[in-house]
């Protein structure tokens, strides 16, 4: 939101409204730097809130989902290739066996989409172990 407002929206719209009211071109220079620091103050801002949220050790359930949520979506993926590769063969397998006849297909997950996810996550924890390996982060 700060994004919108800062890239053309509120710091633009003043712009628009500093140029309408002021005549010298001294003038109107002088507001648009004192926009543009304003602008660089509330990037600043931003970032401590980043770095804040990146160091936060809250406990409960937000601090829960701060610090799970790639977990969580790591094991969401590979409860969806486990499905799609081993577990619905085998229960395949068993209704052929048992003659069972299926009203319904059983699922099929897009893994056009889900392995890019997968092969990307598996390359951050890559970097990251090589990263701890090498020492350069704790």
């Amino acid at each position: 939101m700060i994004s919108n407002l800062l890239s053309g929206g509120l710091i633009g719209s003043v712009g628009k409204i500093v140029d309408s009211l002021h005549t010298s071109e001294e003038e109107k220079l002088a507001v648009k730097v004192q926009l543009q620091q304003l602008e660089n103050e509330l990037n600043l801002k931003q970032m401590d809130i980043n770095l804040a949220d990146a160091r936060s050790t809250n406990s409960g359930l937000s601090g829960f989902m701060q610090r799970a949520w790639r977990p969580l979506i790591g094991m969401s993926c590979a409860v969806a290739i486990l499905w799609e590769f081993v577990l619905k063969q085998f229960v395949l397998f068993g209704l052929v066996v048992f003659d069972i006849q299926l009203i319904q297909p059983l699922p099929e997950l897009p893994l056009e989409s889900l392995m890019p996810l997968v092969l990307s996550l598996l390359g951050m924890a890559g970097l990251r172990t090589f990263e701890k390996s090498k020492k350069v982060a704790k």
